[in-house]
């Protein structure tokens, strides 16, 4: 026989064996029991939760010759013959590719037949949300009013995409995640039945790496028997599916908490050299302080850990403040999406760990009030220290807070400064236009203008840049475009940063300009920013005066030309104003001796009878 698939194997046959959702075996068999079958189900939920499962032993009990307390005996002719799939009375039908309203009009020409071997026709159609407008529209009559023989049972995992016109024809049935201790019971069961030895502390790391799901569970399980054998631990787990140990992120948090930053280098370095993925490994330490703040607010959740592990996990909650929780999960979650578009992201990472352990190196608002927390939980412990300085300083740091990390100058000290001495941008970061090119016409104005077209060139040459770019303010100089970025986005700034030459050389080719493109914070050049939307245009005269041009001789001549005469004779011209877009003509004297005469009716019929 073919090798089967754990968890296809041990798919559950009876509605006691589907594990985690006795809240709807039960409605179902009291419905059987009780001969109150309806005619339209919906089961939702996320995925592997027993969904199908459910639909298929339920596809059986309606129809089972002898039932046993609601569940189908699966030795009736009945029950073999759906099972081998002989009896073609129970259809299972795939939305997501027969989606069509052609499919489901075959459904709709189907139910007219009679049951040929079962009581029922039992149609089963799976991921339902996949289904057309037209297809549903289809559907409609035939849901609300089916043959007193057909059943219809729909599975979905996107219940909101499914048509409120569908939901209220059908029962439905919310099928909810599979908690670790209804994973392990089932896990222990199917080791027994194949013969597998498998640790407590693996049961356990498996049963979280399941996230709710007894298919994607079983999955892992079948991987880690096909790698190591029938003997598992959890370090052969760990090994096979290269994520890293709960030592190791119990070590990553210690090591942020004691601004130990060489600690976190080399636990870094060590995942690396081991094959691990940095970013699942950063999931896991995110993970991780979710659950400490869990354990800092509450005393009566429990946690999928051991009791070794739990008694760290409370260890390291006393020892961290909110505050600093709060900010490492917001920090460490930025830093995931500024890697999304990087090959590389291990240096990214690195930086926003070690700015977490550095709080002194960060002067955001979440590393200041994480500092105040650290103080005021060293105040409160009984440590001996300088009252008064730990006062001042968490004066100063609570002014910074209130004004926005930036600490405002004593009145003596701003009268010390003069306003002349304040210090300029820096070149590199700002060369500014003269005064007389700032017009609508300059050729940097145009291309800032255009720079929606120009920075979607961009992201789709270079994706990997899309995340800075996308919606990015920006001002032009001398030199030309400059990107401008807020503190709370260093992220992104050292994106662009790191591939500033491969973006330098991307923007001319879309720009089709020798420009530069520059990078910088806002608060750096925010005098210098320029309105390049709201300025005048070059032929303005305000600019016309202030510009010393040197113009073609012939552009002088149509400048300066005023009036222009064609002088025939004293009485007949005709006359052009450069003011006036209309041409004139004067009138014809009558005492003009040169002037045309003209012929009557009588003269042209005696000329005629002459010829």
């Amino acid at each position: 026989m073919a090798h089967q698939a754990i968890y296809r194997k041990w798919r559950p046959l009876v509605f006691e064996d589907i594990v985690g959702q006795g809240h709807i075996t039960q409605t179902l068999k009291n419905q059987i029991l009780n001969d109150k079958i309806g005619h339209a189900y919906l089961f939702c939920g996320t995925r592997g939760t027993g969904k199908t499962t459910c639909a298929k032993v339920f596809s059986r009990a309606v129809n089972c010759l002898n039932p046993q307390d609601g569940s189908p005996c699966n030795e009736c002719e009945v029950c073999k013959g759906i099972l081998d799939g002989s009896i073609l009375d129970v259809k299972e039908i795939d939305a997501a590719s027969n989606n069509g309203v052609d499919n489901i009009r075959e459904i709709r020409d189907d139910v007219r037949y009679v049951s040929t071997n079962a009581k029922y026709t039992v149609y089963i159609i799976d991921e339902v949300h996949m289904l057309s407008t037209g297809a549903f529209n289809a559907l409609l009559k035939t849901l609300e009013e089916p043959p007193e023989h057909v059943i219809f049972i729909l599975a979905t995992t996107e219940a909101h995409k499914v048509p409120q016109t569908i939901l209220s024809r059908c029962q439905r049935f919310d099928f909810k995640r599979i908690s670790p201790s209804d994973i392990i019971l089932r896990m222990k069961e199917i080791a027994y039945g194949d013969g597998l030895d498998i640790s407590d502390d693996a049961y356990e790391l498996l049963a979280r790496l399941a996230d709710g799901s007894m298919r994607d569970g079983l999955s892992i399980l079948e991987r880690v028997v096909s790698a190591t054998g029938n003997v598992i631990t959890a370090e052969n787990v760990t090994s096979t599916l290269g994520i890293s140990t709960v030592d190791s992120v119990f070590k990553m948090v210690e090591a942020i908490e004691n601004s130990d930053a060489p600690e976190i280098i080399s636990i870094i370095d060590l995942l690396m050299n081991e094959g691990k993925d940095i970013r699942v490994f950063i999931d896991s330490v995110i993970k991780t302080f979710r659950d400490l703040l869990v354990c800092k607010v509450s005393d009566n959740l429990t946690l999928d850990y051991c009791a070794e592990d739990m008694v760290k996990l409370k260890a390291l909650a006393d020892k961290a403040t909110f505050e600093k929780i709060s900010h490492c999960v917001s920090v460490l979650s930025q830093t995931q999406a500024d890697t999304r578009w990087i090959k590389s992201p291990r240096i990214m990472y690195e930086l926003s760990l070690i700015k977490l352990s550095k709080p002194e190196y960060d002067d955001s608002k979440e590393a200041l009030t994480d500092r105040i927390s650290k103080l005021e939980q060293q105040v409160n412990g009984g440590i001996s220290l300088d009252t008064s300085e730990i006062a001042k300083r968490i004066s100063k740091l609570e002014e910074k807070v209130k004004n926005g990390v930036t600490v405002a100058k004593e009145p003596e000290e701003k009268k010390e400064e003069p306003k002349k001495n304040k210090e300029k941008t820096p070149v590199r970061l700002y060369k500014p236009i003269p005064e007389y090119e700032l017009t609508s016409d300059n050729p940097i104005v145009k291309t800032a203008k255009n720079w929606d077209n120009i920075s979607r060139s961009i992201c789709n040459f270079a994706g990997y840049l899309k995340g800075p770019l996308t919606n990015r303010s920006i001002t032009i100089d001398a030199d030309g475009i400059i990107l401008l970025f807020k503190h709370e986005e260093t992220g992104s700034y050292n994106i662009l940063a790191m591939y500033k030459d491969k973006l330098q050389q991307i923007f001319k080719r879309a720009s089709g300009t020798e420009y530069l493109i520059k990078i910088a914070y806002e608060d750096e050049i925010n005098e210098e920013l320029v309105d390049f939307w709201n300025l005048p245009s070059g032929d303005s005269s305000d600019n016309a005066d202030s510009v010393v041009q040197n113009n073609d001789p012939l552009d002088d001549i149509v400048n300066n030309f005023g009036e222009i005469i064609e002088d025939d004779d004293e009485n007949e011209f005709i006359e052009y104003d450069s003011s006036d877009d209309s041409f004139s003509q004067s009138e014809i004297s009558e005492d003009d001796d040169d002037r045309e005469e003209f012929l009557d009716e009588s003269e042209i019929s005696d000329k005629d009878e002459d010829i």
